[in-house]
């Protein structure tokens, strides 16, 4: 068994006003998703510094 077995990575951000996208890579060390009708929400979100709370993203896998 390795280390990563049972667990999925974010491969892609687009939430690029979140402190945590960095080239649209998530650099948080762990995040939450919800679900909130047939759409993923990342909990996690934090708006970066100069760009209020505006949140719109998707995250693939």
């Amino acid at each position: 068994m390795n280390d990563t077995e049972g667990q999925s990575m974010v491969s892609r951000c687009d939430a690029t006003t979140c402190r945590y996208n960095e080239d649209m890579a998530c650099t948080a060390g762990q995040i939450e998703v919800s679900l909130s009708g047939q759409q993923a929400q990342c909990i996690t979100f934090s708006p970066a510094e100069g760009t209020g709370d505006a949140y719109s993203a998707t995250a693939d896998n």
